[in-house]
């Protein structure tokens, strides 16, 4: 059973980067990015899961969703003999799913501003996390919080950065990002997320720009970033906006550009 209720606030006496860098999104609000060393308890449990996470996941047959197109891009997750498309148009909406498969509790997660889907065995050291959205930005990445420790995890590394688990790191699994026709011909009995278990389904078709407008990717590509990032972290071989295939194998992680 997945925890629901109080969860504790963040520690931050204990952290790993600096607390000015991570930037709470305020949706419009003023000022529009807050630094967590600025905010105040009021505000951050204010924002947490403004973005709602999914706890309890409903999946349907690979025709639930009508405005799915074969160009449609999904995460896929394959469990033993069973695939499952998460469309990431109900992604950016929702940004983290928690889930078990197989007896394997299971993190999926997206990040709309960097275009990174990542899944993660969400246990730590035989303790079971369940996460949430906090809302906040490091280095222009969602920022998770857990409901056991409050602890802040920069999603595209699954690293704790902030509170009583800062440093702790879950563990990877395979996924993919592909497109919805090539996932079905692979898998014609995946499941497909359609949304959160009694949340009505407004997702469609158009390509989510989280309010920027214009083109998203070229303005990231002059390096004009919604949320700040560190210079010194940006690696000139590939424009910041190129969109790449990242493999993880021997302690070594390579970054494979689409395009090639």
């Amino acid at each position: 059973m997945i925890p629901e209720g109080e969860f504790p606030l963040v520690d931050t006496s204990l952290h790993s980067v600096p607390l000015s860098d991570i930037l709470f999104d305020t949706f419009g609000g003023f000022p529009r990015s807050l630094p967590l060393d600025r905010a105040k308890d009021d505000r951050i449990l204010s924002l947490r899961d403004a973005i709602a996470p999914i706890l309890h996941a409903e999946y349907g047959p690979p025709d639930a969703l009508s405005w799915m197109r074969d160009d449609s891009l999904i995460l896929g997750y394959v469990s033993g003999e069973d695939a499952y498309a998460y469309p990431i148009n109900v992604l950016n909406m929702h940004e983290i799913v928690n889930d078990v498969f197989n007896g394997v509790p299971v993190l999926i997660t997206y990040c709309p501003l960097c275009f990174s889907g990542v899944v993660y065995h969400r246990e730590l050291d035989g303790k079971l996390l369940t996460f949430g959205n906090t809302s906040a930005l490091y280095q222009s990445d969602l920022v998770m919080y857990d409901h056991q420790t409050g602890s802040y995890w920069f999603q595209v590394g699954g690293e704790a950065v902030v509170g009583e688990l800062t440093g702790s790191h879950l563990s990877l699994l395979p996924s993919t990002t592909m497109a919805w026709g090539e996932w079905k011909r692979l898998y014609p009995q995946t499941q497909l997320l359609t949304g959160m278990a009694g949340s009505p389904n407004r997702f469609n078709s158009v390509r989510y720009s989280r309010g920027f407008g214009g083109d998203y990717q070229g303005r990231i590509n002059d390096e004009r970033f919604i949320f700040p990032v560190d210079e010194k972290k940006l690696d000139s071989r590939l424009s910041a906006g190129e969109i790449v295939l990242t493999v993880e194998a021997g302690g070594k992680v390579t970054a494979f550009p689409l395009d090639i």
